[in-house]
């Protein structure tokens, strides 16, 4: 059986078999896969909607939450490139 290794094939596999179990633990926050994946298709639909499309970079800065993770299935799910910042040394 051949499994493509994608964040996204991953995603939808995870969707699939393991959509009721727990999969996002932040504090007091808890998602199952489900629940998880049904934020980033909302946050998802929002880029498209402020006319994001497939190429587009998309520079987002969080801390490390469940917001942060979102956002790298998010943006790359209508094609969009979530961009990133170099390291800056203080």
């Amino acid at each position: 059986m051949k499994v493509a290794l994608t964040p996204m094939d991953f995603a939808r596999r995870a969707r699939q078999l393991y959509a009721k179990r727990e999969a996002i633990i932040d504090g007091d926050l808890r998602y199952t896969y489900e629940e998880f994946l049904l934020r980033c298709d909302r946050w998802s639909a929002s880029l498209q909607k402020m006319g994001i499309k497939a190429g587009d970079r998309v520079a987002y800065i969080a801390p490390n939450t469940h917001a942060q993770l979102e956002s790298f299935y998010a943006v790359p799910q209508i094609g969009a490139v979530l961009g990133s910042f170099p390291s800056i040394t203080v």
